[in-house]
C-alpha cells in the first residue's frame, strides 16, 4: 500500500473514531443540559455524528469497532467541562476544534477513490454543518441553525 494510501486509511478511521466519541460525547452533552432547547439540538448533534459514523463504517471493514475509540480523550471529563459553560461559550469553544477538523477532511477528500469519494464528501460536509450550526446559534439565528445538519442526516440515510 502506498504511504499516500495508508495516511488515507488512517485519516479514514481517525475519522471514524472521531464520530464515535463525538456520538458520545453530544449524547452525553444532552443528558446533563437542563435547558430543553439546548439538550434538544445537543441530541441532533449527537445523530450527526452517529450517522456519519455509519456511512463510514463500511470503508473500514474489521477496523470499525466501536471499543477502538477508546483512545480518544475521555469523553466524561469534555462533557463536565462543557457543561459549565453559558451557551455561547460552548459553541466558541466548539468552533475552535472544527477548522482544524475541517482541513484534515478535506485532505482526506482530496485522497479519496472514486467510490468512496461521495462518503469522505458526506464527512467533510458534516464538519462544515457543524460549524454553520454553531455560526448560525451565535449570530442568534437559532430557529434555523439546525437546516444544515439536518439536510446532511437527510443525505447520509439511517
Amino acid at each position: 500500500m502506498s504511504t499516500e494510501m495508508n495516511d488515507y486509511r488512517n485519516g479514514i478511521l481517525l475519522a471514524w473514531r472521531g464520530e464515535q466519541w463525538g456520538r458520545a460525547f453530544f449524547g452525553q452533552l444532552a443528558e446533563v443540559t437542563d435547558d430543553p432547547e439546548h439538550r434538544a439540538k445537543w441530541k441532533v448533534l449527537a445523530e450527526l455524528e452517529h450517522v456519519t459514523g455509519n456511512r463510514l463504517a463500511p470503508l473500514l471493514g474489521d477496523d470499525a469497532d466501536p471499543d477502538s475509540a477508546a483512545d480518544f480523550p475521555a469523553v466524561d471529563a469534555a462533557v463536565a467541562a462543557y457543561s459549565r459553560f453559558a451557551w455561547s461559550d460552548a459553541l466558541e469553544q466548539m468552533m475552535t476544534i472544527l477548522d482544524p477538523a475541517i482541513e484534515r477532511f478535506r485532505e482526506l477528500l482530496a485522497m479519496a477513490p472514486g467510490e468512496e469519494r461521495e462518503t469522505v464528501q458526506l464527512l467533510f460536509d458534516h464538519e462544515v454543518a457543524l460549524k454553520r450550526f454553531a455560526e448560525l446559534e451565535l449570530a442568534g439565528e437559532s430557529k434555523t441553525s439546525l437546516q444544515p445538519v439536518h439536510a446532511v442526516i437527510e443525505r447520509a440515510g439511517p
